[in-house]
């Protein structure tokens, strides 16, 4: 998920209208959003798992590559909504275009950020979960021989750590959630 946030912000920076630099970069911050989105996070460890072999490496592009594109999207919208007038006030000071967008943009859609980004880990730690019964890692790949051999204890085993995970992501989520307000 930290992977795909370092991805997802210039990608939303290209597919917002107002920070595109001209209609060539929107229209391809555009298409990797949609391309990501469109295609659910098992299909792309299919083709992952093709191209690089089953494995966790397989599983992490194909949760990245499905993350860069939501975060990019939702992200893109936040920025569209910014208020232009501290952009503006940040330029007017002398900003550099790094500059602009650490202390004219980015503040603005900090809390956004955050709360879709622990959002998106939430999802991403439910969808590891599935990724290994079609090769691509993860706690799933456990879950899979242990349903194959009948191994319900097991089964209950790594249902519970799943469950743990899930209620210890909603609980940082919650956390995070209120130091970022």
């Amino acid at each position: 998920t930290a992977g795909a946030l370092v991805l997802a912000v210039p990608v939303a920076l290209l597919a917002a209208e107002n920070t595109t630099p001209n209609a060539a970069t929107y229209w391809l911050g555009k298409l990797i959003v949609t391309v990501s989105r469109s295609v659910n996070t098992i299909i792309w460890a299919l083709i992952f798992v093709v191209v690089f072999g089953s494995g966790p490496l397989a599983g992490a592009v194909a949760i990245a590559f499905r993350s860069v594109g939501f975060l990019g999207k939702l992200l893109g919208e936040e920025i569209e909504e910014i208020d232009f007038g501290q952009v503006e006030a940040v330029r007017a000071a002398g900003a550099s275009s790094v500059q602009v967008l650490l202390y004219g943009i980015l503040p603005q859609v900090k809390p956004a950020l955050v709360g879709l980004s622990v959002y998106r880990w939430d999802i991403n730690v439910r969808d590891s979960t599935i990724l290994g019964f079609v090769g691509a890692g993860g706690i799933g790949v456990q879950l899979f021989r242990a349903v194959n051999a009948f191994a319900w204890q097991s089964v209950a085993t790594v249902l519970i750590v799943i469950l743990g995970v899930v209620i210890a992501s909603e609980a940082l989520s919650a956390s995070t959630r209120r130091m970022v307000r």
